[in-house]
């Protein structure tokens, strides 16, 4: 349950899926302010409400993208967007990408997923699109495995509060991974995002997963056997 209560709109054109996903995020403490199924009426309730977060569908009914208004929200209105879409494909993410999104959920949902991401997307837009609110408090941890947390604002992984020493490309798989936190990552998808290449030989990622695991242990870094790596929140 969250202590102060988050905001959301959500564009989603399929009834009974906006239905579950509003009846999802009620059940851990979010304020669905309304279900819109087009952007034009989304544009409209998102400037009515000023709501803390969108949660967009990237393809709408009679061939409507949500990523047309996403930029609009985000830099103008100041509102954070995580997508929810059934187009896991790589030419329909890379158009949304394009946009910068806080998250993505595809369908179909997960709640865990989907509470983390939103919280994710929080932490990380408070800071992003309203300077003035860089100020530390405990709501910038995630918490982790094995006492582990971090620290969406700096990118910092801790340790019983202490900072754990990582070279720059180990935070930034960690960053990515907390990013997409309960999420699993593919190999490749990893390597395009941390070191820009999907093409890079995966034993490169292992011996960098490898040498973190050498300075954390093994619990914070998950390996799903030939798919990829996940970080978790703590149970």
């Amino acid at each position: 349950m969250n202590s102060k209560t988050n905001h959301i709109v959500v564009v989603e054109d399929e009834v009974i899926i906006a239905l579950d996903i509003k009846q999802c995020l009620e059940s851990f403490g979010y304020e669905v302010d309304e279900i819109c199924d087009n952007t034009k009426d989304a544009l409209k309730a998102i400037k009515k409400h000023k709501p803390d977060l969108v949660l967009m569908d990237i393809v709408l009914k009679k061939d409507e993208e949500g990523t047309e208004v996403v930029e609009y929200i985000q830099e103008s209105l100041k509102i954070p967007v995580v997508y929810v879409t059934a187009h896991s494909d790589e030419a329909t993410l890379k158009k949304a990408q394009i946009t910068k999104p806080y998250g993505y959920i595809v369908k179909p949902i997960d709640e865990n997923q989907l509470n983390s991401t939103i919280q994710i997307a929080l932490f990380k837009s408070k800071h992003d699109l309203h300077p003035e609110h860089r100020l530390m408090d405990s709501n910038d941890l995630v918490k982790l495995n094995s006492g582990f947390t971090y620290n969406v604002v700096d990118k910092q992984l801790l340790k019983d509060t202490k900072p754990v020493v990582l070279t720059r490309k180990e935070k930034k798989l960690v960053a990515f991974l907390v990013e997409n936190i309960n999420s699993t990552k593919t190999y490749e998808s990893i390597l395009e995002n941390v070191w820009y290449d999907k093409y890079t030989n995966t034993a490169t990622l292992r011996s960098l997963v490898r040498r973190i695991r050498e300075k954390i242990g093994d619990e914070v870094i998950e390996n799903i056997t030939s798919v990829g790596y996940r970080i978790s929140t703590r149970e």
